[in-house]
C-alpha cells in the first residue's frame, strides 16, 4: 500500500499553486473601474505592488495587456459586468522580464442587493510554460509524421502505382505546411 494522502499545510499550498502555474489573485470593483492585484500578479504585469494593493485603473491593466488583446479583453470585462456570474478571460500580457506571457483570469463577478455587478474576484494562471509544451509535443508529433510519410512515398513509388504516389504527395505538402507553422515565431500567432 502507498502512503496516505494528507492536506497540505500553508507552505505545501502554496507549493502546489505555483506547480499549476497560479501567479495571484485580483479583484474588480465594477463601479469604480478600479483592478487590485496581489504582489506577485502585480509584478508579473510590471504595476507596482503597493499601488496595485489599493487598485489602479483598468486602464493601467489594459497597458500592460498585449495590444491585440486589449479590446477584447476590456469589452469581455465589462460584458462580464453586465452578466455576472462566473468570468474567465485568457490574454497575453508584456512582461518586462520575459516579454510577453499567456495569462488567464479565472473567477467570479458577485452582484450587489439590486442585482448590479458590484464585484469581481479571483486568480491567475500562467500558461506560457504550458503552452511551450504543447507546442514542442505537437511539433515532435508532426516531425514523426513527416518521417513515416517519407517511408510511404519510397513504398507507394516502389508500387509502381502513380495515384497513390500523387495522393502521398499531397499528404506530404500538408504536413509541409504544418510544419511550417513551427518555424515561425509562436508570438506571430494569435494563441487566445
Amino acid at each position: 500500500m502507498g502512503e496516505a494522502l494528507t492536506l497540505p499545510g500553508t507552505g505545501d499550498l502554496q507549493a502546489a499553486l505555483d506547480a499549476s502555474g497560479v501567479v495571484g489573485a485580483w479583484e474588480h470593483d465594477h463601479w469604480s473601474g478600479r483592478l487590485a492585484f496581489s504582489a506577485a500578479f502585480a509584478r508579473l504585469l510590471g504595476i507596482d505592488p503597493d499601488a496595485a494593493a489599493k487598485g489602479v485603473p483598468l486602464a493601467a491593466f489594459l497597458e500592460r495587456t498585449h495590444p491585440e488583446d486589449r479590446v477584447r479583453v476590456e469589452n469581455h470585462l465589462h460584458a462580464s459586468g453586465e452578466a455576472g456570474g462566473p468570468f474567465e478571460a485568457e490574454f497575453r500580457a508584456l512582461d518586462a522580464r520575459s516579454g510577453v506571457r499567456s495569462l488567464l483570469m479565472r473567477g467570479r463577478i458577485d452582484r450587489d442587493a439590486s442585482g448590479r455587478a458590484a464585484r469581481g474576484c479571483g486568480i491567475a494562471i500562467d500558461l506560457t510554460e504550458n503552452r511551450a509544451a504543447n507546442l514542442q509535443h505537437t511539433e515532435r508529433l508532426v516531425n514523426r509524421m513527416a518521417e513515416h510519410v517519407i517511408a510511404l512515398r519510397g513504398l507507394a513509388g516502389a508500387l509502381q502505382r502513380p495515384m497513390l504516389a500523387k495522393m502521398v504527395d499531397g499528404l506530404m505538402i500538408e504536413i509541409g505546411f504544418e510544419l511550417a507553422r513551427y518555424l515561425r515565431d509562436p508570438t506571430d500567432e494569435n494563441r487566445h
